[in-house]
């Protein structure tokens, strides 16, 4: 399933991947997009935020919490456009940021 809004995003995030260990792989580019930057780790996601930015665009902010008490934030901007913010399928959510890509499975 497309996600193409905002809110459709947050709730997604909230209710069907808050609270579970899930498998997190983000990847980012640089911002001539030669250069990727790939992160992978497990962890329980604790909260999402969307807010403004001051790029016209907006910021999504996810906390994860691992096993040994850590937290982990990814700050990623994802256009302010409402069209094909994300992807939902079978327990694979993939959100396309500006410059990056977060995937997460359950």
């Amino acid at each position: 399933m497309d996600i193409q809004q905002h809110e459709q995003l947050l709730k997604i995030l909230t209710e069907e991947y808050a609270n579970k260990v899930l498998t997190v792989s983000y990847t980012q580019w640089d911002s001539e997009g030669e250069d990727e930057e790939e992160t992978q780790f497990r962890a329980t996601l604790a909260s999402a935020t969307l807010t403004n930015n001051e790029f016209t665009e907006k910021d999504l902010l996810l906390v994860f919490a691992a096993e040994d008490g850590e937290h982990i934030e990814i700050l990623m901007e994802i256009p302010s456009e409402e069209a094909d913010l994300a992807a939902n399928e079978a327990g694979r959510l993939s959100i396309f940021g500006t410059e990056a890509e977060l995937v997460l499975e359950s």
